[in-house]
């Protein structure tokens, strides 16, 4: 494709590979190498992306008066990318949006061509008025209707306006190779708005446009992309040098890291997950912080591998697979890829990974159980299921733990539940056991 600026061509085809079941941030990383796209560039393309994800079902409702029959998908996302420019950016002249549009159309389908004009001349002025909740903030109607029924009509609008805007950027440092301040006065001397969190020591809070890719302080393991609830995982599970612990569904090794630099590498970790992948890229990741010969990765099935290895952990990390509707702000595409069935579907795996952490868990160890969703069967109703099942296990304190008293506020029986923007963070739920 051709004569519609490298930004929407790379926009388009990231749209079109997501609807084909790729993940928003592993597609955006891949259109951004392959496209060779400047920093302005990369800055729009994501901003398209991001933006007709978050925004899908107002933009179909604006389109839906001007359409009829059937539009090909990939003509229905040239128009959402333009009537999304339209509407929510201005950095660019509507004449331009159009146009580009246009030509864009030519290439992919010519007989749309004069359809799409039309469509983005006539629309701006005809914006869709007195829609449902679900249509305007672009949620699935069965989650608006369970929040509304769980939180009311004033949360529930707070969470979906939330799961709309553009969120922070927010670093770990590592505070063993550089104190926080050190990093954010080079961030603003790049230009770069930041300021360090009220709530957590180590974090930062980036905004703007920001490549962290491009940045040395990233490559020489000074920073860790995580959002701030996520690192209260690691602040409840307190881990301290000399023990065993294990972070149970390591994944990247977000929290494999956090753990590394909280023990200053005195503990013995093990990093385990399913995935080959991701332990290589969790191995990179070490690599980069400066803890790849401190940890030890296993590749396995943690549900079998647990029943080989009773008892042998002081502490163990839990960041159980869950629905991701605590960060559907940072995760647009999920909120269309999941239905309310699939929450039991989840509660299954999560009690059977939780089971799995309290046969690894030594008799007084410590356990973390964690989840980037805040719907009850991912959450408390997983640790009391548990809690029935096995009375030599009990829920401590999270407030103990935390570092700040802010979280107070958050606490619900003894665990910590953060809904969407609660103190600027992402939604997660965090319990802390004890065998």
């Amino acid at each position: 494709m051709t004569g519609a600026g490298p930004a929407r061509i790379e926009a388009l085809n990231a749209l079109m590979l997501i609807r084909g079941g790729g993940t928003v941030g592993e597609v955006l990383a891949k259109r951004t190498q392959i496209g060779r796209l400047s920093p302005a560039d990369r800055s729009l393309m994501t901003q398209i992306v991001y933006g007709v994800l978050r925004n899908q079902r107002y933009l179909d409702a604006w389109l839906a008066p001007f359409v009829r029959g059937e539009l090909e998908p990939v003509v229905r996302d040239i128009l959402r990318m333009g009537l999304f420019q339209l509407g929510f950016l201005d950095r660019v002249p509507p004449y331009a949006i159009v146009d580009a549009a246009v030509e864009q159309t030519k290439n992919v389908s010519p007989r749309a061509t004069g359809m799409v004009n039309a469509i983005l001349r006539r629309a701006p002025n005809k914006r869709p008025q007195n829609l449902p909740l679900a249509v305007e903030f672009s949620h699935p109607d069965w989650l608006v209707e369970r929040w509304q029924k769980r939180f009311g009509s004033d949360t529930t609008r707070r969470i979906l306006v939330i799961n709309n805007e553009i969120p922070p950027l927010t670093l770990r440092v590592n505070l063993l190779k550089t104190p926080r301040q050190a990093v954010l006065e080079e961030l603003r001397c790049e230009g770069t708005h930041a300021e360090g969190s009220e709530y957590i020591p180590e974090a930062i809070r980036v905004s703007g446009s920001f490549w962290l890719e491009d940045w040395s302080a990233f490559h020489m393991g000074l920073i860790t992309v995580q959002d701030e609830s996520s690192m209260l995982a690691t602040w409840i599970l307190d881990p301290h040098g000399g023990e065993n612990i294990i972070d149970l569904t390591a994944g990247l090794g977000g929290k494999t890291g956090h753990i590394l630099e909280r023990t200053k590498g005195q503990a013995r970790v093990t990093a385990l997950d399913v995935s080959s992948v991701r332990l290589n890229l969790l191995k990179q990741n070490m690599d980069r912080l400066g803890f790849a010969g401190y940890l030890t990765l296993k590749e396995a099935d943690a549900r079998i591998w647990a029943r080989e290895h009773p008892h042998e952990f002081d502490r163990v990390l839990l960041d159980a697979p869950c629905s991701n509707l605590g960060v559907l702000r940072r995760r647009s595409d999920a909120r269309w890829k999941k239905q309310e069935e699939n929450l039991k579907e989840h509660q299954k795996l999560q009690q059977e990974l939780l089971e799995a952490a309290l046969i690894l868990a030594r008799p007084g160890g410590i356990i973390v159980y964690s989840t980037c969703s805040t719907e009850p069967e991912e959450t408390i109703g997983v640790v009391e299921r548990i809690l029935t099942l096995h009375g030599n296990a009990h829920v401590e304190k999270a407030s103990s733990y935390l570092p700040s008293a802010a979280f107070d506020d958050f606490i619900v029986d003894d665990n910590i539940l953060l809904l969407p923007g609660d103190l600027g963070m992402d939604g997660f739920f965090i319990s802390r056991l004890r065998t």
